[in-house]
């Protein structure tokens, strides 16, 4: 096998321009990673996988490996070897699913053989990036069968890396590291790009249009408040999107960068199941699930209850009346009481992966500001029990409850069912998982789905049972703004969003 090779590099604080500089937005298969913090708005770290050796595919039962490069084709022999026994095809591979009735108890459901070996088994090899449908969930519990809708994001596509750069923007230092990197990271020395600015655009307008109109999102938010009179939920996250032209996707992400720096910022090039290209861009302010090997730490990060940030005409922030909207986000009864509901449901979702006595809720009810909205967040925690590892801990916490309701398998049923479509990307979630078991993944939203020219620009509400239909179907617009006021300003265009 070509021998792994790390050397550390020129350091850039843009990494954004230095990975297009690099082909990251024209090659396909590439992916970048980055944070910022949110107070001082700087850079944490960003990670590239400027080159890939594997690209591997879930459709259903089904996980396609495919070699990209000479070290991707002797990866899949070995992974061929591995996992002989469920090889199907040219590097296909089938797990039917496991039934209930032959399962002893929900551990044993857990772990039983899924379409996660092929992920877990490549691991083994590098970095993994890339990311699950909302729709995965699917492959692992009973729902209403839908349509593909608009999103075509497959239910999981990673990418081996072959070629990995890593910035620490807080220590101002870089490493690339893999196969054959040597002239690559000459380039990385020499590198000084200009920094990357949106082309003028053809200006005018921007049209955004939902696909479910505000009377019509209204009236489905009273068919589901019927639910929860009725006692069927306690909450539950519909949905809409909007749709909008987007002829330079990057360009899109590094407006949102720009003006929405996040925890979890992330661009992915792919090919769906139909062999279509798309690009994945967003910047999150959830995680979705976290786990550090070291010392075997699961996280989980509920974010619920919105309040639009207080501004001035200007767009400048009002500090007087962004105090105002902080004070009645966190005294609002009904925000607090969905908010603890998630909360209560990423405690349930965690007792069922940590070791007994190790739960916590790390922090509780704090406030994020973001640069259109803030949120309350709390943070739950444990101990992954000793036989798991981050991929069962992600099976058994899919989707997360800010993106479904509560309980959380009935409230999916519904949404299905009200939506009639799958969500793809969005209320999945995006990140990595390394040789190491490190797993760190953020929730989809605040996100653009990409295809033929054409953005797809996902957003919920949570609905509870004093939810006001109007207010549920602004606060999908408040979440979809940043995303879709960064696609209009890197075409140099106003938005307008019909609605």
């Amino acid at each position: 096998m070509s021998t792994h090779t790390t050397r550390h590099v020129k350091y850039h604080a843009d990494a954004a321009s230095l990975f297009a500089h690099l082909g990251g937005t024209t090659n396909q298969d590439t992916v970048l990673l980055e944070s910022a913090d949110i107070t001082t708005r700087s850079g944490i770290q960003s990670v590239a996988v400027l080159r890939a050796a594997v690209r591997v595919t879930c459709s259903g039962i089904h996980v396609h490996v495919e070699p990209l490069t000479s070290f991707g084709r002797t990866v899949a022999d070995q992974l061929r070897e591995q996992l002989g026994e469920y090889h199907v095809g040219e590097n296909v591979y089938a797990f039917p699913p496991v039934a209930a009735a032959v399962v002893a108890d929900e551990r044993e459901r857990l772990t039983a053989t899924s379409t996660v070996e092929v992920l877990r088994a490549l691991s083994k090899f590098g970095f993994l990036a890339g990311g699950f449908a909302y729709d995965y969930l699917e492959t692992f519990e009973a729902l209403p069968a839908v349509a593909d809708g608009a999103n075509t994001y497959p239910d999981y596509q990673f990418v081996l890396a072959e070629v990995l750069l890593r910035i620490d923007h807080q220590a101002q230092t870089a490493t690339l590291s893999g196969v054959g990197i040597d002239a690559l990271a000459e380039r990385i020395d020499a590198a000084s790009p200009p920094p990357l600015r949106s082309s003028a655009g053809p200006g005018g307008t921007l049209v955004a249009r939902a696909d479910i109109p505000d009377a019509q999102f209204c009236a489905d938010v009273e068919r589901l408040k019927e639910h929860i009179y009725n006692g069927d939920i306690y909450q539950v996250v519909p949905a809409r999107s909007f749709v909008a032209d987007c002829p330079d996707a990057f360009a899109a992400y590094l407006q949102l960068r720009a003006t929405n720096p996040s925890p979890y910022m992330f661009y992915q090039r792919g090919v769906d199941k139909h062999g279509d290209s798309f690009e994945l861009f967003g910047a999150s302010p959830e995680s979705n699930l976290k786990y550090t090997n070291a010392d075997r730490e699961v996280q989980l990060y509920p974010i619920a209850g919105t309040r639009p940030r207080g501004l001035a005409e200007d767009g400048t922030v009002d500090h007087e009346l962004d105090t105002r909207m902080e004070l009645q986000l966190r005294t609002d009864a009904k925000e607090v009481a969905e908010h603890t509901m998630l909360v209560d449901l990423a405690r349930n979702d965690v007792a069922r992966v940590a070791e007994p006595g190790t739960r916590r809720v790390a922090e509780l009810l704090q406030v994020d500001r973001y640069s259109r909205v803030m949120h309350l967040v709390s943070r739950v925690s444990a101990r992954l029990a000793g036989d798991l590892d981050a991929l069962d801990a992600y099976r058994a916490c899919m989707n997360m409850g800010t993106l479904t309701g509560a309980p959380k398998l009935r409230a999916t049923s519904l949404i299905r069912s009200l939506e009639g479509a799958r969500r793809g990307s969005y209320g999945g979630a995006v990140g990595y998982l390394d040789s190491n078991g490190d797993f760190d993944t953020c929730i989809v939203i605040r996100s653009a789905y990409v295809t033929g020219g054409k953005a797809i620009v996902q957003a919920g509400a949570g609905v509870v049972r004093d939810s006001n239909p109007q207010s549920e179907a602004d606060e999908t617009l408040h979440k979809a703004y940043a995303v879709l006021n960064a696609i209009a300003l890197a075409a140099g265009a106003e938005l307008e969003v019909i609605k």
